[in-house]
């Protein structure tokens, strides 16, 4: 069971795509697809907007999930479905966002064994596609999360001082983090 599971940190995600209603929703890092299938919950209680998931699965050399098991769980969720449609794509995370025009995503959820590193990435790649108003959801963010032993172990930059100090997200977001273990950070575009 993850941690996102153990959390119910589907609730959450769930949350933000009914509240938000996005259209065009992005997912990196599927793993066994507990996010995958909150988002596409919210989705259908929408009545619309799709979702392309992103992962390397067996090609991942840490833990991953598998391809057929998390596209299995989406059939069996009953997508698509009128105007909900779910996408699962082998392809790394990294190499995602050349898929997508700029101001043309609504929803980006990213969980991809993330580090300071991962953030700064990201918001380097997927700042310019995200629309005004558009959100952003990283896995991690608290204190906690940053203290895990494979961040200790392999000398990983933490996520929290780089959410704090990051000029993209300082500029253009605001944010909260969810506290429990191990953190949700939101991140919502401003307008102009």
């Amino acid at each position: 069971m993850s941690s996102y599971e153990q959390n119910n940190f589907g609730e959450v995600i769930t949350a933000h795509i009914t509240s938000f209603k996005p259209v065009n929703c992005v997912e990196l890092g599927v793993l066994d697809g507990y996010s995958t299938l909150s988002i596409a919950r919210g989705l259908l209680e929408n009545g619309h907007g799709y979702l392309n998931a992103y992962d390397l699965f067996e090609d991942y050399p840490f833990k991953h999930g598998m391809k057929t098991e998390v596209e299995k769980k989406i059939k069996d969720l009953g997508i698509p479905r009128g105007s909900v449609a779910v996408y699962i794509h082998k392809l790394d995370a990294y190499e995602a966002h050349n898929q997508y025009a700029n101001n043309t995503v609504h929803f980006l959820h990213v969980d991809i064994s993330n580090t300071g590193e991962t953030v700064r990435r990201i918001m380097e790649s997927w700042d310019p596609k995200m629309v005004q108003g558009g959100i952003i959801l990283f896995e991690g963010g608290t204190e906690e999360r940053d203290q895990v032993d494979w961040m200790i172990r392999y000398n990983k930059e933490p996520i929290k001082p780089e959410i704090e100090k990051n000029p993209i997200i300082n500029e253009k977001y605001v944010y909260g983090t969810y506290l429990d273990f191990p953190g949700i950070t939101v991140l919502l575009k401003k307008r102009d």
